[in-house]
């Protein structure tokens, strides 16, 4: 039979273009025989797909004209028709047909026989809906349509890829009444290949009369019993074999019988037996059959129906055959997501199923649908799909996902509800491993540092947090193309935004900004975090939140550990090297180093404690007083008549001359006038037993100082006096009255150098020993001094030279606006 088969596919082939597309307004091609099917039915079955692009696959039945009498053709024209016109979910589903002079073609969804199917691939739930089907089809042919199918058994049931079960074999389909009596089933049923083994008694008997009295579906009644006893036993070969129970299940059994009546007239119809078979513990009461009818009549059901449904289906899933989830199930779940009647739970029923395919069965089913539900402008089903994206988004090719889902998932980061903004923000981190490093650096960065100055709080917070695992990837959190975040970003376009961040009035956006930066310190430029990542830290320190203050301290540490690092690449100094032979002795930068070694070992020494700070300060403070009123030549102090007769006297070398200013380091000490000086000097002596014991290494009494206008203070000098003021007509009047303005004297005690003594402002040899300089105050000298105070004066305010800040303010040059630090601190 089967060379007789192909010999016929072969001629008809060049004869009526068969297998192409010669066939008129057919738009399928043939493909290869189901030999095994070859003589159960009058058609030959072929695999087929369709012409187009889609190449969408099918079974195709053929009939060959030639082959037998006019019966067959009769027989097979009669089931093209009905195919055409019987639509039904249980009937095989017709796609495409055509008739030519010498073949019929029937195009339908792709099938197999289910008396080929083995008993191991024949699960029990899948046979349990199987007959649930066939009844509920049997039952709309005989009730609703008020036909008679008459030929059911495994040849004329087929078996999708699902493993539900399809009602073909319509060859003998007609009405149950009427017709004047020529009706398919009564002339032609012997066309039919095996019909002897499964007639029923009126059809063999010929009572047409008691089939149009019968009820409307009572011979199909006898169909369904050789299905049922076909299902579990095996193909039948003859009618004894049917009063056998063999494998039919005892909860079957009953119905069975009830069936497999031979009187028509008690026989139970296929609409009586699905009504008893459903009953509460009967043979089809069983999750999987109420599953798979909810799915199917899910287009008519209530919301409240469809919540609890969805909210259980993740646990029967788990029981159901893995065939009829992807095929039967997947798809309804997938219909009911796109026309928006899903949420979270049926998503995550797809997601189940999804997990169970192979990746050529993903591609084929899953990864279209989310193609075209991303596509989608319902922000409930974008929302369900961002919240799970963790589970079908890696099995997504990498292609699609940067040319087709990336797009349109681009765009909720400026979708204008928030939870869109952040649920897009959070499914980032599962997109970026699919997408290029071009499109995560141009793209999806860019994107995400616009959204750290979201008006949402949480939204910023997520997106610094998403950044950081982001800038992390490298380290195994994620696998990134072609190493992930580039330089550029990092330092263009990540940097400013976290030191925008750092700015945040919400605390937890700045501790993710802290935590980000110190993700991120290994990839920025040391010179940036010095001069601007360390100064924009540094506030937080003391923040008022102490995560904040606790993050921000953590942060300084990497910071300064990166630039530690950075500095010890770089070269200890920029100063070219002085050669070995060079005499800066003399020259003004041999004095420039020299005093800044000498700057260098006073900042050493006072670092040793604050003691030593302050005294540092007092010194300077002191001495830069002294040098900046000495510096003015209208400032020079007038000599007295020793000094002036040693000015008559031959010139002899004396760096100490007159016009020479009191710098800090001549003046070697400041101290009270000795007992030496008061006996030259009773003004001196005077002024010294008056005196109180010093208190202080410095020698004078800190007590002496004070701070009132009018007052003495322990230089002798009113703190009232011309100096404090820009007024030359007072320092005229202090000069000309001298007698109201003598102080006690000013003694100044000069350290010469080794081997010298100093005598009226003279160097003399030491052996000598003369006298310690003692200068006196008398009236000339009262009104010198004074004159002179009132032309330093009008110098400072003609020359603009700023007025000292600080102690050495507040004692030689008045009050100052703003006392300095260490004045408390030595007051």
């Amino acid at each position: 039979m089967s060379g007789l088969s192909s010999y016929l596919f072969s001629t008809l082939s060049k004869v009526g273009g068969i297998g192409g597309s010669g066939i008129p307004d057919f738009h399928y091609t043939l493909g290869a025989v189901v030999e095994a099917y070859s003589g159960q039915s009058i058609w030959q079955l072929h695999h087929g797909q369709k012409s187009d692009n889609s190449k969408q696959e099918a079974s195709i039945f053929v009939f060959d004209k030639t082959r037998g009498s006019s019966g067959f053709t009769t027989v097979a024209q009669n089931a093209l028709k009905r195919m055409r016109t019987l639509r039904h979910p249980g009937i095989l589903r017709y796609m495409d047909g055509a008739e030519t002079a010498d073949a019929i073609y029937i195009a339908t969804e792709p099938v197999t026989s289910l008396s080929l199917v083995t008993e191991s691939e024949n699960d029990d739930e899948l046979r349990r809906w199987g007959l649930y089907k066939m009844a509920d089809t049997l039952r709309f042919i005989g009730e609703d349509c008020k036909m008679v199918h008459g030929n059911v058994c495994a040849a004329t049931v087929f078996v999708t890829r699902a493993g539900e079960w399809r009602l073909g074999g319509l060859e003998l389909v007609d009405a149950l009444a009427g017709g004047d009596g020529q009706q398919i089933y009564r002339h032609f049923a012997s066309a039919v290949p095996g019909y002897n083994a499964r007639m029923a008694p009126e059809f063999e008997t010929r009572k047409w009369d008691a089939v149009e009295a019968a009820k409307p579906g009572a011979v199909d009644g006898w169909s369904l019993a050789c299905l049922i006893h076909e299902a579990f036993n095996g193909n039948l070969k003859t009618l004894s074999q049917l009063d056998a129970q063999g494998r039919i299940p005892q909860s079957l059994w009953p119905l069975y019988q009830r069936l497999h009546q031979a009187d028509i007239r008690r026989r139970m119809t296929p609409g009586d037996f699905l009504q008893s078979a459903s009953q509460s513990g009967a043979y089809l009461d069983s999750e999987f059959v109420h599953a798979s009818l909810f799915l199917e009549n899910i287009a008519v059901k209530e919301q409240d129906e469809k919540n609890e449904f969805f909210s259980g289906l993740h646990t029967l899933i788990a029981g159901f055959p893995q065939a009829f989830c992807k095929y039967k199930i997947l798809p309804e779940l997938l219909k009911v997501m796109e026309f928006g009647g899903g949420d979270a739970k049926v998503l995550s029923g797809i997601i189940h199923i999804g997990k169970g395919l192979d990746e050529a069965e993903y591609a084929e089913l899953v990864v279209p649908a989310i193609v075209q539900l991303f596509g989608s402008n319902d922000r409930a089903l974008r929302f369900s799909l961002l919240e799970h994206m963790d589970s079908f988004i890696p099995s997504v090719p990498a292609a699609v996902v940067g040319k087709q889902v990336f797009p349109n998932f681009s765009t909720g980061y400026l979708d204008a509800a928030p939870a869109i903004r952040e649920a897009t923000v959070k499914a980032s981190l599962v997109v970026a491993p699919k997408i290029t490093s071009k499109t995560l650096n141009n793209d999806m960065i860019r994107q995400l540092v616009r959204l750290v100055g979201d008006p949402e709080p949480g939204i910023r917070t997520n997106t610094l947090i998403c950044i950081g695992k982001l800038c992390t990837a490298k380290e195994g959190i994620l696998d990134l193309d072609a190493g992930g975040i580039n330089e550029n970003s990092h330092r263009y376009v990540i940097c400013p935004a976290i030191l925008h961040a750092l700015r945040d009035s919400f605390p937890p956006v700045r501790s993710a900004a802290l935590a980000v930066a110190s993700a991120c310190a290994p990839h920025w430029d040391a010179v940036e975090i010095a001069r601007r990542v360390i100064p924009t830290l540094s506030p937080l320190l003391i923040d008022s939140e102490r995560p904040v203050r606790v993050a921000a301290l953590k942060a300084l540490q990497t910071m300064v550990t990166r630039v530690e690092a950075h500095s010890l690449t770089m070269p200890a100094t920029t100063v070219p090297a002085k050669p070995a032979n060079a005499d800066t002795g003399g020259s003004s930068s041999g004095r420039a180093q020299a005093v800044a070694a000498d700057m260098a070992a006073a900042s050493m020494a006072a670092a040793s404690g604050w003691g030593g700070w302050a005294v540092s300060s007092l010194s300077s403070t002191f001495s830069g007083a002294l040098s900046l009123a000495a510096s003015s030549p209208s400032a020079a102090i007038a000599p007295t008549t020793s000094q002036t007769q040693s000015m008559s006297a031959p010139p002899q070398p004396n760096p100490l001359s007159q016009s020479q200013s009191f710098s800090s380091s001549s003046v070697a000490a400041v101290a009270k006038p000795t007992a030496a000086a008061a006996a030259a000097s009773p003004s001196v002596a005077k002024s010294t037993q008056s005196e109180k014991a010093p208190a202080s290494g410095w020698g004078f009494d800190d007590d002496d100082w004070d701070e009132g206008n009018g007052a003495n203070d322990g230089w002798g000098i009113d703190d009232e006096d011309p100096w404090d003021k820009n007024d030359s007509t007072v320092g005229s009047s202090v000069a000309g009255n001298p007698s109201s303005s003598q102080k006690p004297a000013i003694a100044f005690s000069n350290r010469p150098a080794a081997g010298m003594a100093m005598s009226n402002n003279t160097l003399t040899p030491a052996s000598q020993k003369p006298a310690t300089l003692s200068l006196s105050k008398p009236a000339a000298a009262s009104k010198s001094l004074s004159a002179n105070r009132t032309n330093v004066s009008a110098s400072q305010t003609s020359t603009a030279v700023p007025r000292r800040k600080g102690l050495g303010a507040m004692k030689l040059g008045g009050a100052a606006k703003k006392p300095a630090i260490l004045d408390d601190d030595f007051i």
